[in-house]
């Protein structure tokens, strides 16, 4: 079978066997059906492929500012510290952070779900060294998910005080606890005021 060596060695004769670099690749690339299985990153470097049944298809989105790379002995790095809801994940209970750094998302060990929204001014941030997940959840909106059970926050504007608790769908949300009428809602030291 044809397949394509799009990787940067390409197609090469080398020490009497022949090498194809497909370690880039796109979506329906033709690949080595037999294992082990074959990675690639795709040209934009931005998702990893896995070989499927003779053809790359995609095996998961590296959103992250490292991306997809391959290194020696064709091990794949993926960059899987931000995403999207519904991107395919695999170890539940690992974090990652939305793209617009607005949400952490959490693996259920098939896709990325919202589970807590971080609308102060700090965000979500993935903590590389550390790998742990920052999110700043002083400030939301009612109706943002979030994940731990009477967690107040900040409304918009500072308008109210809200509460994180179990909505009618059973997942946690942030509903209104009570408006601050003398003074705006704020947060400081991790302690919430609400006059």
């Amino acid at each position: 079978m044809e397949v394509p060596c799009k990787g940067n060695t390409g197609c090469a004769h080398r020490e009497g066997a022949d090498e194809c670099d497909d370690t880039r690749a796109a979506p329906g690339d033709p690949c080595p059906p037999s294992p082990p299985v074959d990675y690639a990153c795709t040209a934009d470097a931005r998702a990893a492929l896995a070989c499927k049944d003779g053809r790359f298809a995609l095996w998961r989105h590296c959103r992250g500012k490292e991306g997809c790379s391959i290194a020696a002995g064709h091990h794949l790095n993926c960059d899987t510290t931000l995403g999207e809801p519904g991107d395919e994940c695999e170890a539940s209970g690992t974090y990652s952070c939305s793209t617009d750094g607005k949400q952490m998302l959490v693996c259920d060990g098939k896709a990325l779900a919202i589970t807590s929204s971080c609308g102060g001014a700090n965000g979500c941030r993935f903590d590389r060294g550390e790998h742990k997940v920052d999110c700043d959840d002083s400030f939301a909106r009612e109706g943002d998910r979030c994940d731990r059970p009477d967690r107040i926050a900040c409304g918009p504007n500072g308008e109210t005080e809200l509460v994180c608790e179990n909505g009618d769908a059973g997942a946690p949300v942030y509903t209104k606890k009570r408006e601050c009428r003398r003074s705006a809602c704020r947060v400081e030291n991790a302690d919430l005021y609400c006059d």
